[in-house]
């Protein structure tokens, strides 16, 4: 376990931080995009999901939570300033250095000194029964082995501890993407499209039990609202799909140019159609109890 708090610059290193399939996608090279994507995820509800999915928990003050696959922080922050609990209790861990620095400095800016520390899910570098909890938040889909990422997140909980793992549902179709889409076909550039999630909301829990008895299901249905293209754009421009592609060198520089254009093209005719774009969300959580031996 870390001793100390590091500096900004310094996140803490551990010698089981392995090559991460993040490490493939620049948009995961630092949490700056990702940070304004989820400051930007306002719900018509007013409701914030980090907030929601908290809630589902036994939260104390005096819990020791491991952050796993924190990013940003995007969770650890209302564990701190919504719930009271301790930075000395808060270990914030990530694969990526970059992540991890961008952690660190948001900690900084809001006064918090939670522990961090550089490693792989499937590979943590943390005793037996050391928590109380665990999160893995939107993130064991990029893991190229899931269960055994879960197998060590059950390690590392007391036997009478959670896992909260949270992820997004196949189950619905959100513009952002089809105009994204929409828009490389438009362009002829060669694209990947991924019709089903390796951890989603529909086939998570089966996963989840190859190390937890107790698994328990709970859906986020919301919607997000945009009344103008350049509120969308925005939006648009810190998703990670966008942004890797932007790393290519097989994309001309005139149609990296083009393509924000061309998906801020068709949300205008879409508002100008209906007044509005209506994004569907559909995601949550898994709450997990009883690790298995």
């Amino acid at each position: 376990m870390n001793a100390s708090t590091p500096a900004p610059s310094e996140p803490v290193r551990s010698n089981h931080a392995l090559p991460s399939p993040l490490a493939l996608f620049p948009y995961y090279e630092n949490g700056d995009q990702l940070k304004q994507k989820h400051l930007r995820s306002n719900m018509a509800s007013g409701r914030r999901f980090e907030s929601w999915a908290l809630d589902l928990l036994p939260l104390s003050s005096e819990e020791s939570v491991l952050d796993a696959g924190c990013g940003w922080g995007r969770f650890a922050w209302p564990l701190l300033e919504k719930y009271g609990m301790a930075s000395d209790r808060i270990t914030c861990c990530d694969s990526s250095f970059g992540m991890l620095h961008s952690a660190a400095q948001e900690a900084v800016r809001r006064g918090h000194r939670p522990q961090f520390t550089a490693a792989d899910i499937r590979y943590l570098p943390f005793p037996t029964g050391y928590f109380d909890g665990a999160m893995a938040n939107h993130v064991l889909y990029h893991l190229s082995d899931i269960r055994d990422g879960i197998r060590d997140l059950a390690r590392v909980v007391k036997k009478e501890g959670w896992l909260l793992a949270t992820t997004n549902s196949d189950e619905v179709s959100v513009p952002v993407l089809e105009y994204h889409y929409a828009a490389l076909d438009e362009l002829e550039i060669d694209y990947s499209r991924e019709s089903r999630s390796p951890f989603s909301m529909e086939n998570g829990r089966q996963h989840l039990e190859c190390a937890f008895a107790n698994v328990r299901t709970f859906y986020f249905d919301d919607e997000t609202l945009y009344h103008s293209a350049d509120e969308f754009l925005a939006g648009y421009s810190t998703i990670g799909r966008y942004r890797n592609l932007l790393a290519r060198a097989d994309v001309s520089r005139a149609a990296k140019v083009r393509l924000p254009r061309l998906v801020r093209a068709k949300a205008e005719e879409t508002i100008h159609t209906h007044g509005v774009i209506r994004s569907p969300v559909r995601m949550g959580a898994f709450v997990c109890r009883e690790p298995l031996a």
